[in-house]
């Protein structure tokens, strides 16, 4: 998605997911190499993103509890935008619309982790499902906002009615939708309302494309760049034309 002066783009998240280790007593599934993979990353990453705190404390006392759950954080410094996340079975590169712009920043940050990750493992992973998310948001206000009926048909390619007692008006609103697209990939559209830390109303969508397959590390980043693209399209379509002009 090419930069706007006044993006909505809350964060986009890059997620890789690889095949677990199944115990052949317990049935249990776990990520056997994570805990010297992790120990490996810190070290691995030291220059780029020395910031390092757990997400998920006491994670070490059982790791597979918390399979394909992110329970590490990685950043240039506190707070700090990009960053990577690890969990058994599980990594993450997270950016948001301060810096993100995916052929200058965010594409390189994604393939600098995956080569760390490939080296931390000790190894090419066994990728078998990637997934990119954009969660994008606009405070209401700024757009004349009545109620969310005709606020989501005047500025979305989208609409619902509620037909059954017109004194009822929505609260708040949460739409979910998924697609089969004929490339293989679903796609996933969320739309709900929010509040801001200083308590104004905001609508919140995301753009989630995913694919389960069988991915190394080249064939991950070719997904990527399609699926940037694909993204991309949607936010346009999805967009009435004077919304998505608010955002140049």
């Amino acid at each position: 998605m090419s930069r706007l002066k006044n993006a909505p783009l809350q964060e986009v998240i890059f997620e890789v997911g690889w095949a677990l280790d199944i115990d052949p007593h317990s049935g249990i599934e776990s990520d056997s190499r994570f805990n010297l993979a992790l120990g490996s990353l810190k070290t691995l990453v030291k220059k780029e993103f020395p910031h390092h705190v757990a997400r998920v404390p006491f994670y070490e006392l059982a790791p597979h509890a918390f399979n394909r759950q992110a329970v590490m954080q990685f950043r240039k410094e506190p707070n700090g935008r990009p960053l990577l996340q690890l969990g058994p079975g599980v990594f993450t590169v997270n950016d948001t619309d301060k810096d993100y712009d995916w052929d200058e920043s965010f594409k390189p940050t994604l393939v600098y982790g995956l080569e760390k990750l490939e080296e931390a493992y000790d190894g090419e992973l066994l990728y078998e499902h990637a997934v990119l998310r954009y969660i994008d948001s606009v405070r209401v206000k700024d757009y004349g906002f009545t109620d969310w009926g005709s606020f989501i048909a005047k500025h979305l390619r989208f609409s619902f009615v509620n037909s059954f007692d017109e004194a009822m008006v929505p609260k708040d609103v949460s739409f979910q939708q998924l697609f089969d697209c004929p490339n293989g990939d679903q796609l996933q559209l969320q739309v709900g309302s929010g509040t801001d830390a200083a308590g104004d109303i905001r609508l919140i969508w995301q753009t989630i494309i995913s694919r389960k397959q069988a991915f190394d590390k080249e064939s991950l980043i070719t997904w990527g760049h399609e699926a940037h693209t694909h993204s991309s399209t949607i936010f346009k379509q999805f967009c009435q034309p004077d919304f998505y002009g608010s955002f140049r």
